[in-house]
């Protein structure tokens, strides 16, 4: 309690400079009574998944500093469900700050908030309920959730009463110290309450007639154009870059994948040291699956290079969507291989097992990705194509995966990276060179 009301009576004070930002004139505006009322009925929330957005998730862009300098983004690496989280960053040392989304309240109106929260380095994290009056006056500061140092994904659902007089109130993440937290899944239950995810756009992609919506069911054998929902045009525009590459430098070995593979961008002295004298290029795209990938290749990927080697990893999006079975999958990645051949038929192909996720032996996907890996090992001809299962590597001695390898039990850490480089070294070397 003594914990509780120190951070409550630090950010009131804090909240006090914050609150002459806020903008009410909307609720200023002169209403009718009816107007009035009808708005004080209804709570709503919006883009509580972090479907929306692209640097930062929609609806929560509202923020405040009160010390260092912080970073706040919509993560597609680090999330609870997918397609992203909220993250909130200390940036050039220890900060204070926080990311918001302002809601529409009443006084003494009664709601259940949940979701889940994550935190790493040293640093304070609350999730909390910070409630103003009809001027902007700070009234309460209800923590709903707090996390010290690095902790994993916690789940909170806490009960709140908007004190009297409230008039709106912000759901907070905020950070004190030197690290980084992540928000997930916030949804608010109770009468008279909405959760609002927004629609998913359709992606917007050149000459093709099959774009898609994230939500609905696709082949991994049919070449699909990918995107992000609000923004479907980001992910054409990484196609297009990648294209750029291909026009402007010589490549020899390109990385080709997800977000598992893009993510060796975070870690540029490690790639420069394993890679950099290789002509590498890396082609990984956050949430992509075999139909992306495919079109990709489909669509120009390969027509301007003929690389020695194309390092493969893909697969583990089409677990989580879709809802094929492992032989599609499998068929998914086979064609994928077959493609580049059609391209560049002297490529030489390694490719890798989708690699183990979640934290427990007996996590969920790992018995389809053990039947996936053994289907596209059959691949594997000993000479032009090559097949490497590093996914032993990542675990500890009982099976389960530590978060300092993977901190989501998906994605990966420097040490992570670091094991891949180690665990593909012998085999990469082997076939450049035969």
């Amino acid at each position: 309690m003594d914990r509780q009301r120190a951070i409550g009576a630090t950010l009131i004070l804090a909240f006090i400079s914050l609150a002459g930002c806020i903008s009410l004139q909307s609720s200023q505006a002169q209403k009718s009574p009816s107007q009035k009322n009808k708005a004080r009925q209804s709570i709503t929330l919006r883009n509580g998944a972090m479907t929306q957005g692209t640097t930062v998730p929609n609806y929560w862009h509202q923020q405040w500093v009160g010390k260092g300098k912080i970073s706040v983004t919509r993560d597609t690496q680090i999330f609870k469900q997918g397609p992203a989280a909220l993250k909130v960053a200390s940036t050039s040392g220890p900060a204070k700050g926080q990311a918001f989304q302002l809601i529409q309240g009443s006084p003494n109106q009664s709601f259940t908030i949940s979701g889940f929260a994550k935190s790493t380095g040293r640093v304070k994290v609350n999730v909390a309920i910070q409630s103003f009056s009809k001027k902007s006056r700070p009234l309460q500061f209800r923590q709903v959730q707090y996390l010290h140092n690095t902790q994993d994904w916690s789940s909170f659902s806490q009960e709140v009463t908007l004190p009297p007089k409230t008039h709106k109130f912000g759901i907070v993440l905020l950070i004190e110290g030197e690290g980084e937290a992540w928000l997930d899944e916030v949804k608010l239950t109770g009468t008279n309450v909405k959760n609002i995810a927004g629609k998913l756009e359709q992606a917007s992609a050149p000459n093709q007639q099959d774009s898609t919506v994230v939500k609905k069911q696709q082949n991994p054998t049919v070449p699909t154009p990918g995107h992000y929902p609000k923004f479907p045009q980001a992910w054409q525009k990484l196609h297009q870059q990648h294209l750029q590459q291909t026009q402007k430098r010589e490549i020899n070995v390109v990385f080709l994948g997800d977000s598992i593979t893009r993510g060796w961008q975070k870690h540029k002295k490690l790639w420069q040291k394993h890679y950099g004298k290789l002509d590498a290029v890396n082609f990984g795209i956050g949430g992509d699956r075999t139909q992306q990938v495919l079109w990709r290749i489909n669509n120009g990927l390969f027509d301007q290079i003929q690389p020695q080697l194309v390092v493969l990893n893909i697969g583990v999006n089409n677990l989580w969507q879709d809802g094929y079975g492992s032989e599609q999958i499998a068929a998914g990645i086979e064609k994928i291989v077959a493609a580049i051949h059609t391209k560049s038929p002297k490529t030489k192909i390694l490719l890798l097992g989708i690699l183990p996720t979640g934290k427990q032996l007996n996590a969920p996907k790992r018995e389809k990705i053990q039947a996936i890996n053994s289907k596209i090992r059959q691949l594997d001809n000993g000479s032009t194509i090559r097949f490497l299962d590093m996914g032993s590597n990542f675990l500890e001695p009982d099976g389960s995966i530590s978060k300092d390898v993977m901190p989501d039990y998906l994605h990966l850490s420097r040490q992570g990276y670091q094991i891949w480089a180690t665990s593909m070294e012998k085999t990469l070397s082997e076939m450049l060179n035969e």
